[in-house]
């Protein structure tokens, strides 16, 4: 690995046999370093807040807080912070995604698909931020005259082109 931060990575996990795997593929993940373990919501959170990881796995089913609870607080103080599920619960699956979590593993999952997501993540924390624009004026439309005609399930319609904003497929 190149002079590039290590990524640092906290597990969750009441199954102490599971956070032993995950700290095992997260050693023969390149660029990755497990910073925590924790075998509770509680203590992932003390453990979030002490490390500040760039990602957390996140078991569903744990004592204390869950992981969903977990990943919502997480999310109010890093929203950058990449979550990853790796439960056996199927049903909790929307829930992990509408706290916007990066990936959701359903065990038993196998190990390459572990690695797959440590690297996407990988890419997407090494890749370079896009710098921002900086403001233009609008553009002046110029004057369109004439129709535009769309044909569809329900036959064919008509659009004047002046009142076309956005034009997508």
């Amino acid at each position: 690995m190149s002079n590039e931060k290590l990524i640092s990575v906290l597990a969750a996990d009441d199954d102490a046999g599971m956070r032993l795997i995950l700290r095992k593929v997260i050693q023969q993940t390149d660029g990755f370093v497990m910073v925590g373990e924790a075998a509770c919501g509680d203590e992932a959170m003390t453990l979030y807040e002490k490390y500040r990881p760039q990602v957390v796995f996140l078991d569903v089913d744990m004592p204390g807080k869950t992981g969903v609870e977990c990943a919502r607080q997480i999310q109010d103080q890093n929203p950058a912070c990449i979550l990853i599920f790796a439960t056996a619960h199927e049903e909790y699956m929307s829930e992990a995604f509408e706290v916007y979590a990066f990936d959701y593993l359903v065990k038993p999952f196998k190990v390459e698909r572990v690695m797959q997501t440590l690297e996407r993540a990988r890419n997407l924390l090494r890749s370079p931020e896009k710098v921002p624009e900086p403001a233009r004026p609008p553009l002046s439309r110029p004057r369109v005259e004439g129709r535009m005609m769309l044909h569809h399930r329900g036959g064919v319609s008509f659009l004047s082109l002046e009142e076309i904003v956005l034009i997508q497929r």
